[in-house]
């Protein structure tokens, strides 16, 4: 009997990663139970790839940000300038090592401040928790190796909306702070709080300057005595016994310093006898290095979404080879680490730290607020295109390795050809594995499939060749778990039978009945364990209107998405039984419209992976003015729908003038009001 391996694998994060920040709270400078004080930050903005690519940033936006910080430095004494991005230092100290020398000095002497944590203003919405954890990791790592110092704070001034799990994810960091502006691009529910608590869905959150002001914010009389930031700054103290409040002045989008009659500004705002409150020109993280404890407890709090209506919905969907790439790579690494972790505690490889180190910091790099939303220009994707790729290719070779070296140490004696299957799932699971064995001496007539317990599990060739077979077979294995099957050659056909079907437009396993139109659309779902038709309603490619009044690559307009669908993908189809035998039944569906070109395989398999309907879609688009939408009528009636957060879920409306086109990770939920049944669609 040949047993599966499984290894179960703990990993230690070094509590060097995330110190204990606690040990690095200041005694503040002021006390904000009773001292009114407006924390200042000067700070320059810089998208590393927008309307311009990395050469440009190289050659002048990073050169600039390093000479006009030097000369205000020298010029203005109580000067100080937050900038953030450790990949925007790295690059520094490639291109300008003598700059970078001094850029050194000038952070040991706390005049310039690494601030915001991560490897890049990244965007909040597509990258996955764990990726937003490793910003923080990579980033202050850098910081803390480079320099000695490290922030307490995220800073994202300029992204396209907050999802409610975000400021869980912070505090799992274990940062202090949040920052940002863009709530004033139309928040859709307001802007809950200048400073307060942002809580997530497990409880868990971080202080939060909702209320930041323009990051390219002009200073142009004494703020000391500004009737508008006095006010801001007493309303929070009688409300909530904390006198303090926060923002941003400075540039964007290009890097560089303050302008210069700014700083004059903010240095002549300090320590007058007349002053209503006391400007200091700070850090991003001072303010919340400087609140206790209690003084965090006493602020107000807020949980939920903080989507936006403008520069937000079309950002979700732009530019998809990005986010597909990103989420490619999310998944490589999640299925190579563990493996790489198995193959270093066997002895069988040591851990390849560089290089998942280097493949993790280009795909942080391309999740910045401008890349991976696709608002960048085209020269700027040739850029990120190739460093996705790299990355892939350094991830696959960590996979490849790793398995390579397990699978050596496994016991893969068979009767035929052993073929071994990794699942990278933290559960264990029965799915259809597609393989293709090369036979030089010529493929047999038939093969069969043999589970590591020696039963003879579904099997089925799909296509074949003079040297080689493909075939698909159901597998279960167990969760981060490695199992040997046997494929045996044959001169009969496998007898092991499924409940699987198909005939003309349908398909059908023990639990579902699947029904096509000659259109090539799926008109029934008919659930056969409830006795329930899941659609009510013809599901369909629709087209809707995209004119937005302004920033196509970042707005879809409720204007337009209020108004029914301006067409679908429609008209007799080419349909095509390609795969039916007793592991899976697929048609493939082939359409034109709007001159786009659009290829559907639409599948259904057996055992437990049969639990689901899966459509597969290759899209030659080529379509204007219109988004295409995968409409899915239900029978299921509710006004809320369930999302997943990747760190807990949240309910929105299903259609809102406000949230008509919200992001979500790898799955959404309509279930019924009366919570009998419901659908879930995962992607």
């Amino acid at each position: 009997m040949r047993k599966i391996t499984t290894i179960i694998v703990v990993i230690l994060l070094w509590i060097t990663s995330f110190p204990a920040f606690s040990q690095l709270q200041q005694n503040p400078l002021y006390d904000l139970s009773r001292t009114p004080v407006l924390y200042t930050v000067g700070y320059a903005h810089l998208d590393t790839e927008w309307r311009w690519d990395y050469e440009e940033t190289i050659n002048d936006f990073l050169k600039a940000t390093l000479d006009e910080n030097f000369t205000l430095f020298k010029n203005y004494p109580s000067y100080v300038f937050t900038f953030t991005g450790a990949r925007r230092y790295r690059m520094m100290k490639e291109y300008y090592p003598e700059k970078y020398a001094e850029l050194k000095r000038w952070i040991s002497r706390n005049r310039w401040f690494v601030g915001g944590s991560s490897v890049d203003e990244c965007d909040p919405n597509v990258p996955s928790p764990e990726s937003i954890i490793r910003q923080v990791l990579y980033g202050n790592n850098y910081f803390r190796s480079e320099f000695g110092k490290e922030s307490v704070d995220f800073m994202l001034p300029d992204c396209f909306g907050f999802q409610a799990h975000f400021p869980s994810v912070l505090a799992h960091c274990g940062l202090k702070g949040f920052s940002t502006q863009k709530l004033e691009w139309g928040s859709a529910v307001g802007i809950p709080f200048n400073i307060g608590n942002w809580i997530g869905p497990d409880g868990k959150g971080i202080v939060s300057a909702l209320n930041a002001t323009t990051y390219t914010g002009r200073i142009q009389e004494r703020l000391d005595t500004s009737r508008y930031w006095s006010d801001r700054v007493f309303v929070n103290g009688r409300k909530y016994g904390v006198y303090a409040d926060y923002r941003y002045y400075g540039v964007g989008d290009v890097g560089g310093a303050p302008r210069e009659e700014d700083v004059q500004h903010a240095v002549g705002s300090m320590n007058h006898p007349d002053s209503k409150i006391q400007v200091y020109l700070s850090s991003s993280d001072q303010l919340f290095r400087d609140l206790s404890r209690e003084q965090c407890t006493s602020l107000p709090s807020y949980s939920g979404d903080l989507l936006l209506t403008e520069h937000s919905a079309g950002s979700i969907t732009s530019q998809a080879t990005m986010k597909r790439w990103n989420r490619k790579n999310e998944l490589s690494a999640q299925a190579a680490e563990p493996l790489a972790v198995m193959a270093d505690y066997l002895g069988a490889l040591p851990y390849p730290h560089s290089r998942l180190n280097e493949a993790w910091w280009l795909v942080l790099g391309c999740q910045m607020h401008d890349i991976l939303p696709g608002t960048s220009i085209p020269s700027a994707y040739e850029y990120a295109w190739n460093d996705e790729v790299l990355a892939m290719n350094l991830f696959a070779s960590v996979l490849k390795g790793s398995a390579g070296a397990l699978i050596r140490a496994m016991d893969t004696r068979v009767e035929g050809v052993p073929l071994v299957v990794y699942n990278p799932l933290s559960i264990g699971r029965e799915d259809v594995v597609d393989a293709t064995l090369d036979y030089p001496d010529g493929v047999p007539d038939y093969i069969r499939v043999f589970d590591p317990e020696g039963r003879e599990i579904p099997s089925q060739i799909t296509s074949r060749t003079k040297t080689n077979l493909q075939f698909l077979f159901l597998a279960r294995v167990p969760s981060l778990g490695l199992a040997c099957f046997d494929v045996r050659s044959s001169k009969q056909p496998s007898t092991v039978t499924t409940g699987l079907r198909a005939g003309r437009l349908s398909m059908e396993n023990e639990a579902y009945r699947v029904l096509l139109s000659t259109d090539g659309d799926i008109h029934s779902i008919l659930d056969k364990r409830l006795d329930k038709e899941l659609l009510s309603g013809t599901m369909r490619l629709e087209f809707l209107k995209e004119h937005p009044r302004y920033w196509p690559a970042w707005n879809m307009d409720w204007n337009d998405r209020k108004e029914p669908p301006i067409g679908t993908v429609e008209g007799v189809a080419q349909t095509t039984l390609v795969e039916s035998g007793p592991v899976r039944a697929t048609y493939k569906l082939e359409r034109k419209a709007r001159n786009s070109v659009f290829t559907q395989w639409v599948r259904l398999a057996a055992g437990d992976a049969g639990l689901r309907i899966t459509i597969d879609n290759e899209v030659y688009w080529q379509s204007q003015g219109v988004s295409l939408k995968a409409s899915f009528p239900l029978t299921a009636m509710n006004s809320q729908a369930t999302y997943n957060l990747g760190l807990g879920t949240i309910e929105r409306p299903v259609n809102h003038p406000k949230k008509y086109e919200v992001p979500s990770r790898e799955w959404f939920d309509l279930t019924d009001r009366s919570g009998s049944f419901g659908v879930t669609i995962l992607e």
